[in-house]
């Protein structure tokens, strides 16, 4: 754990979302394959952003049933190295993942050719050889693997022997590019946890009343109902909504913006981040420290502010800054 230490900055986002906030159909982009939903759940809740809005399969009435779902991202070029899964129970139904991708449509279970040299990230076991994760525990799975650009993509949970009695929940499921800042911000910065969910109010005698909206993020005692990447720890949970600024005096400008910004291309912020989340628009998983296998260090957040500018402080060199904040 990093003790709330801002090292090299990394973000995941998500290219599933981007297309959609860009004109892309929903339905052209994701397609049933394979395995069976309880009423009233599709695959759009897995890939909506909202890790509370969870996604249910009958698994334990089809126990050797793969799901499989498969991803058109529409053109090749748009690179992948990373997945995540939000708030799933993959290890009491007893499941795991297998991401794969082909220059063509994948239509069944085992297709396509499987992500290679997958790291383990966070709660995210590999196993067998070519290697599938398997998550140790119910929660939160991100892991990265050799980026492709493939245009179609697959996301299949195989049943581990078979699907348990309990049957499958995800909540959110991301496919997408990492993207990690050169080197560690500039150290005078606020760590915040805003506390505006709640309200005080005075009486004529000058007693004072608290009313809240919120106090703190969701926290079950089921682990798929948590806020991202924390855990209930009863009353020592931090209250408040977390967020922290990022600053750089002097950063390349290489780093920041596209040499072309009438056709954008390449590895910097603004295609990678603030492109990909539409600055606002789509939150994102942040980790302040970059080689980090704490859960903890990693938040489910958006950007803040409704602008974004860079300052050329000198030839080629820059300077920025930013917020994020948790999204609950």
């Amino acid at each position: 754990m990093t003790y709330g230490r801002i090292l090299r900055p990394k973000f995941y986002t998500d290219n599933i979302n981007f297309l959609k906030i860009n004109g892309k159909a929903k339905s052209d982009i994701l397609t049933d394959r394979a395995g069976v939903y309880n009423s009233g759940y599709d695959k759009y809740d897995l890939f909506d952003l909202s890790p509370l809005n969870k996604t249910s399969f009958d698994t334990s009435g089809n126990t050797t049933t793969h799901i499989v779902i498969g991803i058109d991202l529409g053109d090749s070029g748009v690179d992948v190295d990373y997945f995540a899964l939000l708030n799933h129970n993959l290890a009491t139904a007893e499941g795991k993942i297998r991401i794969a991708h082909n220059s063509s449509a994948i239509t069944t279970a085992g297709g396509g050719t499987i992500v290679a040299n997958s790291v383990e990230i966070l709660n995210s076991t590999l196993e067998g050889d070519p290697e599938v994760v398997a998550p140790a525990a119910d929660g939160d799975t991100v892991f990265s693997f050799d980026s492709s650009s493939d245009r179609y993509w697959s996301i299949e949970i195989q049943d581990d022997t078979n699907f348990s009695a309990t049957d499958l929940t995800m909540g959110c499921a991301m496919l997408g590019e990492m993207y990690t800042l050169p080197y560690s911000p500039d150290r005078e910065k606020p760590n915040q946890f805003k506390m505006d969910g709640a309200s005080i109010l005075e009486g004529v005698g000058g007693k004072r009343f608290a009313g809240n909206r919120w106090i703190k993020g969701n926290l079950e005692s089921v682990s798929t109902n948590y806020m991202p990447f924390r855990l209930d720890i009863g009353a020592q949970q931090l209250p408040g909504r977390e967020s922290y600024s990022v600053s750089y005096s002097t950063i390349p400008d290489t780093d920041l913006m596209p040499s072309n910004i009438g056709a954008p291309s390449g590895n910097n912020l603004a295609v990678n981040v603030f492109s990909k989340t539409g600055w606002q628009v789509l939150p994102f998983i942040i980790t302040r420290d970059s080689t980090s296998t704490s859960q903890g260090d990693y938040m489910f957040c958006r950007l803040m502010g409704n602008s974004y500018s860079f300052n050329e402080t000198h030839y080629k060199v820059n300077s920025l800054s930013f917020t994020v904040e948790a999204e609950f």
